[in-house]
This record gives structure tokens, sequence and C-alpha cells, in this order.
């Protein structure tokens, strides 16, 4: 179904997390996989060593993409890198309680995960167009409460970034049709470090239970659609916001 074989794809935020899991999906399938990093130089180099270990072809490349011209250099190494480019997935995104929002005010929060998530993904897929192979596709991560809206000032700002994503996403799906398809996944409450690590175990089986599949959602799970949005099995859907959350609707 996938057909991702020989693919050139780039996947920004690849070194740990979602990004991780969408790295080593695509190299399993047999892609050609150049992820890109911002601080995680470690992490990244890893998923590199784990691609190429199992026979596959991947590289690494870091930019900070809050910086426009950083982002507009990472998609021009990208292109000298691979060529012509397949499939670019705008996974990289700020949270509000990361350790690198840690001191930061409320407006200083929102103005940078408004320039990571926002005007980071803008740019890299503005700059990408030129680059990318007839057919290709951009696939943007975007977060289920920016659909449906969630309280606190934790989830306001990462709705504001994510919903910005998601208009994004219909506005570019309309202009560069024919050529390129875009779409964007909406993850729901995912398994990672934070949830894991951070959250008492009475929050974890309350979120859990609040999920008709009754689980939280793995990495994995996003790495399938993925691989769904980005082969010929897709080939007829664009400008679609895909949530993956185990029927979650949010109050």
């Amino acid at each position: 179904m996938t057909s991702i074989q020989g693919k050139n794809v780039v996947i920004t935020g690849g070194g740990r997390g979602i990004g991780r899991a969408l790295a080593l999906g695509f190299g399993r399938e047999g892609a050609r996989v150049l992820i890109h990093y911002g601080k995680s130089r470690e992490q990244a180099k890893e998923v590199v060593r784990e691609i190429q270990a199992s026979g596959g072809l991947a590289d690494a490349l870091q930019a900070d993409i809050s910086d426009s011209d950083q982002a507009t250099g990472l998609v021009k190494e990208a292109a000298k890198c691979l060529g012509e480019i397949d499939i670019w997935i705008n996974n990289a995104g700020a949270s509000a309680n990361s350790a690198e929002a840690g001191g930061l005010n409320e407006i200083q929060r929102f103005e940078r995960m408004m320039r990571v998530d926002v005007q980071g993904t803008w740019t890299c897929c503005r700059e990408v167009r030129p680059y990318m192979r007839p057919r290709g596709c951009i696939i943007n991560i975007g977060w289920d409460g920016a659909l449906s809206g969630a309280a606190g000032l934790t989830n306001q700002l990462y709705a504001m970034s994510k919903g910005a994503v998601i208009s994004l996403t219909r506005c570019l799906a309309v202009e560069y049709a024919p050529d390129i398809r875009v779409n964007c996944i909406a993850p729901g409450w995912i398994e990672n470090t934070w949830a894991r690590e951070q959250t008492s175990s009475a929050f974890y089986q309350r979120v859990k239970e609040s999920i008709p599949l009754k689980r939280w959602g793995q990495a994995e799970d996003i790495v399938g659609v993925a691989l769904f949005l980005a082969s010929p099995a897709a080939a007829y859907i664009t400008g679609q916001i895909l949530p993956v959350n185990g029927g979650s609707v949010r109050h």
C-alpha cells in the first residue's frame, strides 16, 4: 500500500518523539530519510545510525527553524543532499512546558511557539515547493485540541499555534494543487516521556478512560497514517485534517 521505497523524505524535529518514530518508519519502508534537528544532535545522529544499521539511507541536518533564514537554509541544504524531494513532514514544534520555555513569561512563550510552529512550518512549506517532485506531498503535524478547544493557558497557546498550522494546511492544499498534496495529522493523547514521567498515575488513567479505544496513542499510530498519506493510496486526498486520537472528543 505504502510504496515509499526510494522516496526522498525530510522530517523536521526527527530526533525524538513522534519525529523519531516517523524517521524510523519511513526508513523501514525504504525511503531515503533526511532528519532535521534543532538541539537534539545526539538523538538525531542515533536515529541516523539505526536506519543505516538496517541497510537504509539517512542523514541529519541542524537548523533553528524559528529563524526564517535558517529554515530557508535547511530547505536548500536538503535539496542539495537529496535532489528532488518527494515528502516533507513538518513535525518540529515548540511546547509551552518544555525546558526551553522555562523562565519565559506568557507572551514570550506565545511568541516562541508561533515562531517555531507557525513561522517555521510556513517558511519550510513556502521554500520547499520549487524543490518538490511532481505528485509530492507535505504533511503537517497539528493537534486535535485545536479543532475542539481545550481549557488552560498551555492548551490555549498550543491550540493557537496548531490551529494556524491547520488553516495553513487547507490554504496550501488549494494553492499547491494539482502538483503537491498538503495534509495535516492531528494527534490526540500520545504517550511520550511527559506522559510517562511527569503526570500522575491518576491523570494517566483518567485520560485513558476518556478515550473510546481505552488506551493512549503511540507514536507508531502516527507513523501508519503518515505512510498512508505519503503513498499513492492517498493520491486523491489533500487539504484534510486527520485526527489520530482513538475517537476522543474533548470538552
